[in-house]
């Protein structure tokens, strides 16, 4: 597949900044430029610019906000979503979405892409209810996954949690090369299973160890993808 021009959504945040990096060519429009909530924008700008492939990472990822600012996350990651699949969908572009591991519960662990979701949070559901419309259409990729920025953002790190996320300058080259493969469908895109806090310690040695109960909001023990 020969791809002439490939639009990012989202290249200002973590995983966008990072693509952008590797692959400079990307077309990355700002969100004035491109309102993923404005739908006739939306059109306006695919018919400008006719994107031969799109990777949809904008998204509103403050997952403790998201309990309360329903509306915002709803707007974002649904609306905005749904915004962009309509217009790849009249155009027949392959619409690469990234999606979460937060779409399952964590009760078990070790997911593969055949496992039931099950999200918990409203930052979790709305990831959730996106992915749900994007695999309705046939030519789309869903990657579910998780990172860090390039550094472990917290002074205290969980013992008793597992993932598979890794920072981001290790998974975006990754994500990368699964979004500008010709797979279709649900594909997990994840790094060895450890301890958020065997994690944290890599690049924070100092980093404090805390426990789930310890913390304030709940969070899932075990979203290892697989």
């Amino acid at each position: 597949m020969v791809l002439k021009k490939v639009l990012l959504t989202g290249g200002s945040g973590t995983l966008g900044t990072e693509l952008k990096r590797i692959k400079p060519d990307l077309s990355c429009p700002s969100s004035v430029e491109l309102d993923i909530t404005k739908p006739v924008g939306v059109e306006e700008y695919f018919n400008k610019n006719n994107p031969d492939l799109v990777i949809h990472a904008a998204a509103y990822t403050n997952v403790l906000r998201a309990e309360e600012d329903i509306k915002k996350a709803i707007d974002i990651n649904i609306v905005g979503t749904y915004n962009i699949l309509k217009s790849c969908i009249s155009r027949n572009i392959k619409m690469v979405f990234i999606s979460t591991d937060y779409v399952f519960d964590g009760k078990k662990g070790d997911y593969k892409t055949s496992d039931p979701i099950n999200p918990i949070t409203n930052y979790a559901k709305s990831k959730a209810a996106a992915e749900l419309m994007v695999r309705m259409y046939e030519n789309s990729l869903c990657i579910r996954t998780s990172f860090y920025g390039k550094e472990f953002p917290y002074e205290k790190a969980v013992e008793d949690q597992w993932t598979t996320k890794d920072y981001i300058d290790i998974m975006a080259p990754k994500i990368l090369k699964e979004c500008l493969s010709e797979k279709l469908g649900i594909i997990h895109c994840y790094s060895k299973k450890r301890t958020v806090y065997d994690i944290a310690k890599n690049r924070k040695p100092d980093v404090r160890k805390i426990k789930i109960n310890d913390l304030k909001s709940s969070i899932p023990q075990d979203t290892s993808l697989c």
